[in-house]
């Protein structure tokens, strides 16, 4: 049995021991400062419904105090909610999408929510990640304008948009339309529709939507994990992530995912996020994925072995849509963003920038240091 504190020098630790579903000693509920702490940090790293879920599972739920089981209650009745309006949206979605014929399939948070989770309210999400064929953009748009959803975003140069519209209750049901695996250019080829939909796997609750098979939607986690830099890549909830994914996977398909890792030139992607697993939630991984992992010098060296870039990522776009009018479109977005998107983009709110920025954005900031500093 694991006996904690007040004076836990990591609440990170503990977290995690409770998600490896070990023992613990919780300090007694005068320890307003570590309780208050412990619920703050919790939902920070997306963890804290699945700690009670766990809590309430092996029996140890009466160990909280009232104040703390009753936040977290509150918590998990909010989300419940949030989750049923969800997934009716998602449900009704995917059978407009299947009537429209496109093929879409639910990638990340919200389809491991309903493949790997023991329930859905229990992985946190602001929205719903759907992954289609870029030829499909069009169709799509259409499919989400026609039920009334707003669409926001770019139509070719992000690589995404968003659509969102009210749901039950006033919640705003928000999906978020990518046709790359990821919107950093680094990844962005490294998963293509077309070869993710021939292993697909049903979303049995939910309709018409499929989610990536194992070793993709492994791959997938480790890369959302890289490509966010803006997040902490240490959030225990994506972590958990790829520790649930790892854990379901026969040994083929874990091979697989380290031999697509290896194909790719992603090992040390791949290869962190899988040790970080080890050492948090003691996650079995097998010898000889873990020695695919390693193969590459690169690896050992600490040197990056990604081939992705921003040209070869551009021209694929062109390749992939059809006609001389959607290419245009696209042409047009990279060359001519609007102008709220480079005051935005650059931290500029006066007008009279725009001539700069717009230089600064077509030569990719050569005058990042010299004129804007």
């Amino acid at each position: 049995m694991h006996e904690v504190c007040s004076a836990i020098p990591d609440l990170k630790k503990f977290l995690c021991l409770l998600l490896r579903g070990e023992d613990t000693v919780w300090p007694d509920e005068s320890d307003t400062t570590f309780y208050s702490e412990f619920l703050a940090q919790s939902s920070r790293h997306g963890v804290d419904l699945l700690i009670a879920h766990l809590l309430q599972e092996k029996g140890a739920w009466e160990q909280l105090p009232s104040s703390v089981k009753t936040e977290l209650d509150r918590r998990a009745k909010q989300a419940i909610a949030k989750e049923m309006a969800r997934s009716n949206d998602v449900t009704q979605l995917g059978g407009f999408l299947e009537e429209a014929g496109i093929k879409a399939m639910l990638i990340k948070g919200a389809a491991l929510a309903y493949t790997h989770y023991p329930e859905p309210h229990l992985r946190p999400r602001v929205d719903s990640d759907i992954f289609i064929d870029m030829a499909d953009i069009d169709k799509i748009r259409d499919v989400f304008s026609g039920a009334g959803y707003r669409l926001e975003g770019w139509v070719y140069k992000s690589h995404q948009f968003k659509a969102l519209r009210p749901g039950f209750g006033g919640q705003m049901i928000k999906y978020d339309v990518h046709w790359r695996s990821s919107n950093d250019a680094r990844f962005a080829l490294v998963i293509k529709h077309s070869e993710a939909l021939k292993e697909a796997v049903p979303i049995s609750a939910l309709g018409g939507f499929h989610a990536f098979c194992g070793s993709h939607a492994l791959l997938q986690a480790c890369l959302h994990r890289a490509g966010n830099p803006n997040h902490d890549p240490d959030r225990l909830i994506w972590l958990y992530d790829i520790h649930l994914l790892i854990s379901g996977l026969p040994e083929p398909e874990l091979l697989e995912f380290a031999e697509l890792a290896v194909r790719s030139g992603l090992q040390e992607i791949c290869l962190e996020p899988v040790e970080k697993c080890r050492d948090y939630f003691k996650t079995r991984v097998s010898g000889s994925a873990l020695e695919l992992l390693t193969s590459n010098p690169a690896v050992r060296s600490g040197r990056r072995g990604y081939r992705g870039s921003q040209m070869a990522l551009v021209m694929d776009d062109l390749r992939s849509l059809a006609g001389g009018r959607k290419r245009m479109a696209y042409c047009r977005e990279y060359l001519f963003p609007p102008k709220d998107y480079l005051l935005q983009r650059y931290g500029k709110t006066q007008f009279y920038w725009l001539p700069v920025l717009y230089l600064r954005y077509v030569l990719g900031g050569v005058f990042e240091k010299v004129v804007l500093r």
